[in-house]
Protein backbone atom coordinates (compact mmCIF):
# COMPACT_ATOMS: atom_id res chain seq x y z
CA UNK A 1 0.00 0.00 0.00
CA UNK A 2 1.54 3.05 -0.99
CA UNK A 3 2.26 5.74 2.01
CA UNK A 4 -0.18 8.63 2.28
CA UNK A 5 -0.44 12.21 3.17
CA UNK A 6 -2.85 11.20 6.11
CA UNK A 7 0.36 9.65 6.91
CA UNK A 8 2.47 11.78 7.47
CA UNK A 9 -0.04 14.20 9.00
CA UNK A 10 -0.46 11.60 11.76
CA UNK A 11 3.50 11.20 11.53
CA UNK A 12 3.88 14.87 12.34
CA UNK A 13 1.36 16.13 14.12
CA UNK A 14 0.10 18.64 11.43
CA UNK A 15 -3.08 18.52 9.03
CA UNK A 16 -3.26 17.15 5.98
CA UNK A 17 -4.01 20.52 4.46
CA UNK A 18 -0.56 21.87 6.01
CA UNK A 19 1.45 18.69 4.80
CA UNK A 20 0.16 18.78 1.56
CA UNK A 21 1.11 22.91 0.64
CA UNK A 22 4.31 22.13 2.84
CA UNK A 23 5.53 19.30 -0.06
CA UNK A 24 4.17 21.78 -2.69
CA UNK A 25 7.04 24.56 -1.23
CA UNK A 26 3.84 26.92 -0.42
CA UNK A 27 5.88 30.24 0.55
CA UNK A 28 2.79 30.31 3.36
CA UNK A 29 4.39 27.52 5.54
CA UNK A 30 7.29 27.84 7.70
CA UNK A 31 10.73 26.28 6.40
CA UNK A 32 11.04 24.45 9.34
CA UNK A 33 7.14 23.11 8.90
CA UNK A 34 8.28 22.03 5.27
CA UNK A 35 11.37 20.34 6.67
CA UNK A 36 9.70 18.30 8.83
CA UNK A 37 7.50 16.81 6.85
CA UNK A 38 9.55 16.82 4.11
CA UNK A 39 11.69 14.44 6.39
CA UNK A 40 8.78 12.49 7.41
CA UNK A 41 7.87 12.11 3.91
CA UNK A 42 11.42 10.74 3.18
CA UNK A 43 10.90 8.24 6.00
CA UNK A 44 8.03 6.43 5.25
CA UNK A 45 8.62 6.46 1.28
CA UNK A 46 6.28 8.90 0.12
CA UNK A 47 6.42 10.20 -3.74
CA UNK A 48 4.94 13.45 -4.61
CA UNK A 49 2.76 13.13 -7.98
CA UNK A 50 3.03 17.18 -8.26
CA UNK A 51 4.20 18.04 -11.74
CA UNK A 52 7.57 19.27 -11.94
CA UNK A 53 7.22 23.10 -13.35
CA UNK A 54 8.34 22.90 -17.07
CA UNK A 55 11.58 23.77 -18.00
CA UNK A 56 11.73 26.23 -20.75
CA UNK A 57 14.17 25.27 -23.96
CA UNK A 58 17.00 28.13 -24.66
CA UNK A 59 16.10 29.13 -27.38
CA UNK A 60 12.07 29.87 -27.00
CA UNK A 61 10.52 32.82 -27.35
CA UNK A 62 10.64 34.78 -24.27
CA UNK A 63 6.70 35.32 -23.21
CA UNK A 64 5.89 38.25 -20.66
CA UNK A 65 2.47 39.43 -19.04
CA UNK A 66 1.35 42.48 -19.28
CA UNK A 67 -1.29 43.19 -15.93
CA UNK A 68 -3.04 45.91 -15.02
CA UNK A 69 -6.85 47.18 -14.26
CA UNK A 70 -7.74 48.18 -17.64
CA UNK A 71 -10.02 50.40 -19.14
CA UNK A 72 -11.71 51.55 -22.08
CA UNK A 73 -10.25 54.34 -23.45
CA UNK A 74 -7.39 55.90 -26.08
CA UNK A 75 -4.52 55.84 -23.28
CA UNK A 76 -4.72 52.29 -22.36
CA UNK A 77 -5.50 51.83 -26.20
CA UNK A 78 -2.40 53.48 -27.59
CA UNK A 79 -0.21 51.94 -24.30
CA UNK A 80 -0.99 48.63 -25.85
CA UNK A 81 -0.31 49.40 -29.10
CA UNK A 82 3.03 50.57 -28.03
CA UNK A 83 3.84 47.20 -26.41
CA UNK A 84 2.67 45.97 -29.30
CA UNK A 85 5.16 47.28 -31.70
CA UNK A 86 8.09 46.61 -28.96
CA UNK A 87 7.35 42.92 -28.62
CA UNK A 88 8.00 43.19 -32.56
CA UNK A 89 11.29 45.07 -32.00
CA UNK A 90 12.60 42.98 -29.14
CA UNK A 91 11.29 39.39 -30.63
CA UNK A 92 9.05 38.60 -27.96
CA UNK A 93 5.70 37.56 -26.96
CA UNK A 94 3.45 40.05 -24.94
CA UNK A 95 0.23 38.66 -23.43
CA UNK A 96 -2.36 40.96 -21.74
CA UNK A 97 -3.60 40.09 -18.16
CA UNK A 98 -6.97 41.86 -16.36
CA UNK A 99 -6.94 42.61 -12.66
CA UNK A 100 -10.49 43.89 -11.77
CA UNK A 101 -9.26 45.56 -8.50
CA UNK A 102 -5.63 46.54 -8.46
CA UNK A 103 -5.67 47.36 -4.68
CA UNK A 104 -7.43 43.94 -3.56
CA UNK A 105 -6.82 41.46 -6.30
CA UNK A 106 -3.03 42.24 -7.92
CA UNK A 107 -1.18 40.19 -5.33
CA UNK A 108 -3.60 37.09 -5.49
CA UNK A 109 -3.77 37.33 -9.12
CA UNK A 110 0.03 37.84 -9.49
CA UNK A 111 0.71 34.35 -6.88
CA UNK A 112 -1.80 32.56 -9.13
CA UNK A 113 -0.48 33.22 -13.05
CA UNK A 114 3.30 32.85 -11.67
CA UNK A 115 2.08 29.38 -10.21
CA UNK A 116 0.88 28.26 -13.66
CA UNK A 117 4.52 28.57 -15.32
CA UNK A 118 3.28 30.37 -18.51
CA UNK A 119 5.37 33.37 -18.30
CA UNK A 120 8.66 34.33 -18.00
CA UNK A 121 8.56 37.90 -16.34
CA UNK A 122 5.65 40.22 -15.33
CA UNK A 123 5.06 44.16 -16.69
CA UNK A 124 2.73 45.75 -14.17
CA UNK A 125 0.84 49.03 -14.58
CA UNK A 126 -0.84 49.76 -11.15
CA UNK A 127 -1.38 53.45 -10.77
CA UNK A 128 -3.37 53.35 -7.63
CA UNK A 129 -0.69 51.05 -5.63
CA UNK A 130 1.46 51.92 -2.97
CA UNK A 131 5.16 50.68 -1.93
CA UNK A 132 3.62 48.17 0.70
CA UNK A 133 1.53 46.53 -2.42
CA UNK A 134 4.60 45.78 -4.18
CA UNK A 135 6.18 44.56 -0.90
CA UNK A 136 3.33 42.10 -0.84
CA UNK A 137 3.67 41.19 -4.63
CA UNK A 138 7.66 40.68 -3.98
CA UNK A 139 6.93 38.60 -1.34
CA UNK A 140 4.61 35.83 -3.37
CA UNK A 141 7.51 35.73 -6.10
CA UNK A 142 10.70 33.61 -6.51
CA UNK A 143 13.58 35.76 -5.20
CA UNK A 144 14.84 37.29 -8.51
CA UNK A 145 12.04 36.91 -10.53
CA UNK A 146 11.77 39.50 -13.40
CA UNK A 147 9.47 42.10 -13.15
CA UNK A 148 8.94 45.71 -13.59
CA UNK A 149 6.81 48.72 -12.79
CA UNK A 150 5.61 50.99 -15.45
CA UNK A 151 4.18 53.07 -12.38
CA UNK A 152 5.84 55.98 -10.38
CA UNK A 153 6.35 54.58 -7.16
CA UNK A 154 7.18 56.73 -4.10
CA UNK A 155 10.80 55.47 -3.38
CA UNK A 156 10.59 52.68 -5.51
CA UNK A 157 11.54 49.01 -4.35
CA UNK A 158 10.92 47.05 -7.55
CA UNK A 159 12.59 48.06 -10.76
CA UNK A 160 10.73 51.06 -12.30
CA UNK A 161 10.26 52.89 -15.62
CA UNK A 162 8.15 55.11 -16.46
CA UNK A 163 7.96 58.62 -18.22
CA UNK A 164 9.24 62.05 -16.70
CA UNK A 165 6.50 63.45 -15.87
CA UNK A 166 8.01 66.55 -13.84
CA UNK A 167 9.89 67.37 -17.15
CA UNK A 168 6.56 67.49 -19.00
CA UNK A 169 5.46 69.90 -16.41
CA UNK A 170 8.06 72.26 -17.13
CA UNK A 171 7.86 71.62 -20.77
CA UNK A 172 4.46 73.04 -20.65
CA UNK A 173 4.70 75.85 -18.62
CA UNK A 174 8.00 76.89 -20.56
CA UNK A 175 5.88 76.92 -23.65
CA UNK A 176 3.83 78.93 -22.36
CA UNK A 177 6.33 81.33 -21.22
CA UNK A 178 8.00 81.14 -24.62
CA UNK A 179 4.75 82.22 -26.15
CA UNK A 180 4.05 84.91 -24.06
CA UNK A 181 1.65 83.94 -21.76
CA UNK A 182 1.63 85.21 -18.03
CA UNK A 183 -1.15 84.74 -16.09
CA UNK A 184 -1.24 80.50 -16.22
CA UNK A 185 -3.45 77.51 -14.99
CA UNK A 186 -2.91 73.85 -14.45
CA UNK A 187 -5.86 71.04 -14.13
CA UNK A 188 -3.79 68.16 -11.86
CA UNK A 189 -4.72 65.08 -11.65
CA UNK A 190 -5.23 62.55 -8.45
CA UNK A 191 -2.64 64.17 -5.61
CA UNK A 192 -2.52 60.45 -4.39
CA UNK A 193 -0.42 59.46 -7.71
CA UNK A 194 3.51 60.14 -7.57
CA UNK A 195 3.01 60.58 -11.82
CA UNK A 196 0.44 63.35 -11.39
CA UNK A 197 2.42 65.16 -8.39
CA UNK A 198 5.50 65.29 -10.81
CA UNK A 199 3.48 66.88 -13.40
CA UNK A 200 2.23 69.23 -11.21
CA UNK A 201 5.59 70.10 -9.83
CA UNK A 202 7.14 69.94 -12.74
CA UNK A 203 5.32 73.31 -14.08
CA UNK A 204 4.65 75.11 -10.48
CA UNK A 205 8.14 75.11 -10.14
CA UNK A 206 8.83 76.62 -13.32
CA UNK A 207 6.53 79.50 -12.77
CA UNK A 208 7.52 79.93 -9.01
CA UNK A 209 11.11 80.52 -10.78
CA UNK A 210 10.20 82.99 -13.52
CA UNK A 211 9.51 87.30 -12.06
CA UNK A 212 6.46 87.32 -14.51
CA UNK A 213 4.72 84.70 -14.33
CA UNK A 214 1.85 83.89 -12.33
CA UNK A 215 -0.06 80.59 -11.77
CA UNK A 216 -3.76 82.14 -11.27
CA UNK A 217 -5.76 79.63 -10.80
CA UNK A 218 -5.77 75.14 -10.20
CA UNK A 219 -8.02 72.51 -9.68
CA UNK A 220 -8.26 68.86 -8.79
CA UNK A 221 -9.28 66.62 -10.91
CA UNK A 222 -9.53 62.64 -11.69
CA UNK A 223 -7.85 62.46 -15.28
CA UNK A 224 -11.52 61.71 -16.82
CA UNK A 225 -12.69 63.66 -19.71
CA UNK A 226 -15.88 64.72 -17.60
CA UNK A 227 -12.92 66.00 -14.85
CA UNK A 228 -11.80 68.31 -17.34
CA UNK A 229 -15.84 69.43 -18.45
CA UNK A 230 -16.16 70.17 -14.78
CA UNK A 231 -12.80 72.09 -14.37
CA UNK A 232 -14.12 74.00 -17.12
CA UNK A 233 -17.29 74.59 -15.17
CA UNK A 234 -15.70 75.79 -11.95
CA UNK A 235 -13.51 77.97 -13.91
CA UNK A 236 -16.15 80.23 -15.01
CA UNK A 237 -17.74 80.17 -11.71
CA UNK A 238 -14.66 81.39 -10.62
CA UNK A 239 -13.76 78.90 -8.06
CA UNK A 240 -10.71 76.52 -7.81
CA UNK A 241 -10.24 73.26 -5.53
CA UNK A 242 -6.82 74.90 -4.34
CA UNK A 243 -6.45 78.51 -2.71
CA UNK A 244 -4.63 80.99 -5.20
CA UNK A 245 -2.16 81.90 -2.49
CA UNK A 246 -0.03 79.07 -4.04
CA UNK A 247 0.63 80.24 -6.16
CA UNK A 248 3.05 82.77 -4.74
CA UNK A 249 1.60 85.56 -7.10
CA UNK A 250 4.43 87.93 -7.80
CA UNK A 251 4.80 91.58 -9.00
CA UNK A 252 4.21 92.19 -12.66
CA UNK A 253 1.81 88.46 -13.40
CA UNK A 254 -1.41 90.04 -12.36
CA UNK A 255 -1.78 92.74 -15.13
CA UNK A 256 -5.62 93.64 -17.08
CA UNK A 257 -7.08 90.24 -17.30
CA UNK A 258 -7.00 89.50 -20.92
CA UNK A 259 -11.21 89.37 -22.07
CA UNK A 260 -12.11 89.23 -18.96
CA UNK A 261 -10.53 86.00 -17.85
CA UNK A 262 -8.31 85.71 -14.79
CA UNK A 263 -6.13 83.07 -17.20
CA UNK A 264 -3.85 83.21 -20.76
CA UNK A 265 -3.25 79.44 -20.66
CA UNK A 266 -4.00 76.20 -19.06
CA UNK A 267 -2.02 73.13 -18.89
CA UNK A 268 -4.51 69.99 -18.30
CA UNK A 269 -2.00 67.16 -17.10
CA UNK A 270 -3.27 64.49 -19.17
CA UNK A 271 -5.63 64.61 -22.88
CA UNK A 272 -9.20 63.78 -21.30
CA UNK A 273 -9.33 66.77 -19.06
CA UNK A 274 -7.52 69.15 -21.66
CA UNK A 275 -10.44 68.00 -24.73
CA UNK A 276 -13.13 68.00 -21.89
CA UNK A 277 -12.28 71.73 -21.13
CA UNK A 278 -11.70 72.69 -24.50
CA UNK A 279 -15.43 71.33 -25.50
CA UNK A 280 -16.79 73.06 -22.56
CA UNK A 281 -14.84 76.07 -23.22
CA UNK A 282 -16.22 76.22 -26.59
CA UNK A 283 -19.58 75.65 -25.89
CA UNK A 284 -19.41 78.86 -23.75
CA UNK A 285 -18.29 80.94 -26.96
CA UNK A 286 -14.72 81.16 -25.88
CA UNK A 287 -11.91 81.22 -29.08
CA UNK A 288 -8.70 78.74 -28.43
CA UNK A 289 -6.40 79.92 -28.00
CA UNK A 290 -7.44 83.54 -28.79
CA UNK A 291 -9.09 83.71 -25.37
CA UNK A 292 -7.45 81.25 -23.58
CA UNK A 293 -4.88 78.64 -25.00
CA UNK A 294 -5.24 75.12 -23.45
CA UNK A 295 -2.15 72.19 -23.36
CA UNK A 296 -2.47 68.36 -22.31
CA UNK A 297 -0.13 65.43 -21.62
CA UNK A 298 0.24 62.16 -23.49
CA UNK A 299 -0.13 63.49 -27.15
CA UNK A 300 -3.12 60.81 -27.82
CA UNK A 301 -5.12 60.48 -30.87
CA UNK A 302 -8.38 62.40 -29.48
CA UNK A 303 -6.19 65.81 -29.44
CA UNK A 304 -5.11 65.21 -32.80
CA UNK A 305 -8.59 65.07 -34.07
CA UNK A 306 -10.47 68.37 -32.28
CA UNK A 307 -10.51 71.16 -33.65
CA UNK A 308 -8.96 73.17 -32.79
CA UNK A 309 -6.13 70.40 -32.78
CA UNK A 310 -4.45 69.93 -28.92
CA UNK A 311 -0.88 70.92 -28.09
CA UNK A 312 0.68 68.23 -25.99
CA UNK A 313 3.57 66.63 -24.02
CA UNK A 314 4.33 63.49 -26.14
CA UNK A 315 4.93 59.68 -24.52
CA UNK A 316 6.44 57.37 -26.48
CA UNK A 317 5.06 54.24 -25.35
CA UNK A 318 7.05 52.24 -27.86
CA UNK A 319 10.23 53.44 -26.21
CA UNK A 320 8.54 52.49 -22.35
CA UNK A 321 7.86 48.86 -23.80
CA UNK A 322 11.37 48.81 -25.30
CA UNK A 323 12.99 49.49 -22.17
CA UNK A 324 10.55 47.59 -20.05
CA UNK A 325 11.43 44.53 -21.99
CA UNK A 326 15.25 45.13 -22.18
CA UNK A 327 15.00 45.74 -18.54
CA UNK A 328 13.35 41.82 -18.12
CA UNK A 329 15.94 40.49 -20.37
CA UNK A 330 18.39 41.98 -18.45
CA UNK A 331 17.69 40.47 -15.20
CA UNK A 332 17.01 36.77 -17.18
CA UNK A 333 20.96 37.25 -18.76
CA UNK A 334 21.43 39.11 -14.87
CA UNK A 335 22.82 41.61 -16.70
CA UNK A 336 22.57 45.18 -14.52
CA UNK A 337 18.94 44.62 -12.92
CA UNK A 338 18.41 45.97 -9.86
CA UNK A 339 14.84 45.47 -7.80
CA UNK A 340 14.50 49.50 -6.82
CA UNK A 341 15.76 51.81 -9.46
CA UNK A 342 14.04 54.14 -11.57
CA UNK A 343 14.63 54.77 -15.09
CA UNK A 344 12.56 57.80 -16.96
CA UNK A 345 11.73 58.18 -20.75
CA UNK A 346 11.88 61.22 -22.05
CA UNK A 347 9.40 63.43 -23.01
CA UNK A 348 8.94 66.32 -25.54
CA UNK A 349 6.18 69.03 -26.52
CA UNK A 350 4.01 68.88 -29.65
CA UNK A 351 2.55 72.37 -30.42
CA UNK A 352 -0.48 72.61 -32.52
CA UNK A 353 -3.52 74.98 -32.59
CA UNK A 354 -5.18 75.31 -29.26
CA UNK A 355 -1.50 77.17 -27.99
CA UNK A 356 -0.01 80.21 -30.12
CA UNK A 357 1.59 83.52 -29.45
CA UNK A 358 -0.09 85.58 -27.35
Amino acid sequence: MKPTLKQIAEKTGYSISTVSRSLANSSSISKKTRDEVHQAAREIGYRSTTRKRRQRKKNKTLHFAFLSEYRIGEFYASMFCGYRDASYIEGVRISLLSVQDQRKECVRTIQQIHKNNQYDGFILFFPALERSHYEEILKVLPDGFPVVSNSLIDNPNIATITFDGYNGGRLAAAHFHELGYRRLGIIEGPAIRPESRFRSNGFRDYVRHQPDLELTWRYNGNYEFQSGMEAFQAYRKGTQTHPASGSDPKSGGTGTKRNGLPTDAIFATNDSMATGFMEEAKAAGLRIPEDIAILGYDNLPTGVHRKPRLSSINTDFVELGVSSIKTLKNKISKQGYKHGTLSLIPVHLVQRESTASK
